[in-house]
């Protein structure tokens, strides 16, 4: 539980780096689940402010990390 709970601290943190290791830890699946599931954060309703923020920002930092290109959901 330890591990889920920090894999989502790193990916709501805003930090590039901290995003970007964290869906590296992940295997491909998994990153693709995380992604859709930060999508959904970022853009459906039932979520704070600052959770839809952070989501949007995660996948804003993943868009741009080379390492993470052609992961985004539905690309």
């Amino acid at each position: 539980m330890a591990d889920l709970e920090r894999l989502w601290s790193d990916l709501l943190s805003e930090d590039p780096s901290w995003v970007a290791e964290a869906l590296l830890r992940l295997p491909r699946e998994e990153r693709e689940t995380a992604l859709a599931h930060l999508h959904s954060m970022g853009n459906e309703p039932g979520w704070s402010d600052g959770q839809a923020r952070r989501a949007r920002a995660a996948l804003a930092i993943a868009a741009t990390d080379p390492r993470l290109t052609g992961a985004q959901p539905g690309d």
